[in-house]
C-alpha cells in the first residue's frame, strides 16, 4: 500500500518487506563516530539492497557504517573531508606512525586518571575550603595556581609525546579547575551536597577536559606537526567531543566541548585493535578512497549498472554543515539532478524527509521513494526534531 507522508512525499507502507541474503551483511562497526552516520538504519539498508551488485559506491562514505555494514567485491568510497580520508588510508595502510601517536593519547588519558587519584586529596581539600566560604575566587585562584606550577613537571608529562613545556596545558587546567570548583559549589548551593564519588568525577573531568583541550589547541594549530600527529588529534577530537559533534567558530576553529564525566572512562585502544583487525583489513584491502566532490567522484569511476552506488549525504536543514565542508540546496538539486539522469547504476539514497527533498525525488518514473522513523540522541542547537522521518530513495523495486 502506498501512503503520502506529511511533507506530500509517497512512502511504502510495507516498507522493508524485502529480506535479502543474511550473507551480504557482515555484522561490523563503522570506523569511527561522524554525524548522521547510519549504523541504527542499517536493518533498513540491509533489506533493501539490491540482489546482486559487484562494485560498491559511496560518495559520502563518513564514519563508513555501510561501507563496514554490508559484502561486497569491491569498495570505492568518497568523503569531501581531507581529514576523515587520510584517517582512513593511515588505516588501511596500517600507518605505524599514526598508530603510535593515537596510543600515545591513549596512555596520556590514563595517565590524567592517574594524576587525579594521586592529587584527589589535595585538591578536593581546596574545593571544600571554596565550599565552606573559607576561601574566596581570588584565593582559589591563588590556591590552584600554586598546585598547578608545584606539579608542572608532572602535569607536562602526562603527554608523553610532546617533548617541550606545555603552556597550554598549564594554563588550561589552571583555569579549567577554578571555574570547575566554582561550577561544583553553585550546583551544590541549587541541589545539596553531592556524594565525594561525585566531587572525584568532576575534579577528574576538569583535569581529562583540560587534555582535550590541549589537543584541540594542537588539532586546531596544526603547523610544524607531523601528518601522522595531526590525523591521530583528528581520531582523538572525533572520540572525545560532546556527543561526537563536529562545529567550527567564524575563524574555521573546531570548538565542540570535552564530553564529560561520561567519558572520562573512555579509551579508544579496542577501536585502534579493531582497525588491525582481519575483518577491517579485509574490506581495507579491497576499498579505494577517494577526497573530490561527489559529481567529479561519480563521474571519474562511471558506475555501470552492474554497481551499486549508496548516498548519505547532508541533509536538507539549516545545519548542514560538516567537517568544514557547507551542503547547500543547490548541492542537493545537482545530487538529484546526477543520480536521475545521469547515473547507470542501481542508487539507494538515504535522507531527512523534507518538502524540498521530496519535489526533487517524487513524480521521477523509476524512483521509488520508501519511509521509516529515526530518533536523534542530540538535537544540536535544536536544529534538528530528535524524532523524524526519513525516506530511503531507489531507482530499483
Amino acid at each position: 500500500m502506498i501512503i503520502r507522508s506529511d511533507s506530500g512525499c509517497l512512502a511504502d507502507e510495507n516498507f522493508c518487506s524485502k529480506v535479502n541474503d543474511t550473507t551480504i551483511a557482515t555484522g561490523l562497526e563503522p570506523i569511527i563516530k561522524w554525524p548522521g552516520g547510519k549504523e541504527s538504519e542499517l536493518v533498513h539498508i540491509v533489506k533493501n539492497l539490491p540482489s546482486d551488485f559487484e562494485r560498491f559506491f559511496d560518495p559520502f562514505v563518513g564514519g563508513g557504517s555501510v561501507l563496514m555494514g554490508i559484502n561486497a567485491n569491491q569498495y570505492i568510497v568518497n568523503d569531501l573531508s581531507s581529514e576523515l580520508i587520510d584517517f582512513y588510508k593511515c588505516i588501511q595502510t596500517i600507518d605505524l606512525k599514526f598508530f603510535e601517536y593515537a596510543e600515545s593519547m591513549n596512555r596520556s588519558f590514563e595517565n590524567a586518571g592517574r594524576f587525579t587519584s594521586d592529587n584527589y586529596k589535595y585538591l578536593s581539600d581546596i574545593y571544600f575550603q571554596l565550599k565552606d566560604d573559607k576561601i574566596d575566587k581570588k584565593e582559589l585562584s591563588k590556591k590552584i595556581s600554586d598546585f598547578v606550577s608545584k606539579n608542572a613537571k608532572s602535569i607536562n608529562s602526562m603527554i608523553d609525546f610532546i617533548t617541550t613545556d606545555n603552556h597550554f596545558f598549564i594554563q588550561e587546567l589552571s583555569s579549567t579547575l577554578a571555574r570547575k570548583f566554582q561550577r561544583m559549589k553553585d550546583l551544590e548551593l541549587q541541589k545539596g551536597d553531592m556524594p565525594e564519588s561525585d566531587v572525584f568525577d568532576n575534579i577528574e573531568t576538569a583535569i581529562k577536559g583540560s587534555l582535550y583541550m590541549t589537543f584541540r589547541y594542537l588539532y586546531n594549530n596544526p603547523n610544524g606537526l607531523e601528518n601522522q600527529l595531526k590525523t591521530a588529534l583528528f581520531f582523538f577530537i572525533r572520540n572525545y567531543a560532546y556527543s561526537g559533534m563536529f562545529r567550527y567558530n567564524s575563524a574555521g576553529k573546531f570548538n565542540v566541548p570535552y564530553g564529560g564525566i561520561a567519558y572520562n572512562r573512555k579509551l579508544t585502544r579496542k577501536k585502534l585493535n579493531y582497525y588491525h583487525s582481519e575483518q577491517v583489513q579485509n574490506i581495507m584491502s579491497k576499498t579505494v578512497f577517494e577526497n573530490v566532490d561527489f559529481e567529479t567522484f561519480l563521474n571519474i569511476y562511471q558506475p555501470t549498472e552492474n554497481d551499486f552506488v549508496f548516498l548519505d549525504p547532508p541533509y536538507d536543514t539549516e545545519f548542514s554543515t560538516y567537517a568544514k565542508n557547507a551542503f547547500t540546496k543547490d548541492d542537493q538539486i545537482r545530487l538529484a539532478n546526477c543520480l536521475i539522469n545521469n547515473c547507470q547504476a542501481k542508487w539507494m539514497l538515504v535522507i531527512k524527509n523534507t518538502s524540498f527533498i521530496c519535489s526533487l525525488y517524487a513524480n521521477h518514473t523509476g524512483i521509488n521513494i520508501k519511509s521509516f522513523d529515526k530518533e536523534y540522541t542530540v538535537s544540536f542547537m535544536n536544529r534538528n526534531n530528535k524524532s523524524v522521518t526519513h525516506l530511503l530513495i531507489t531507482n530499483y523495486v
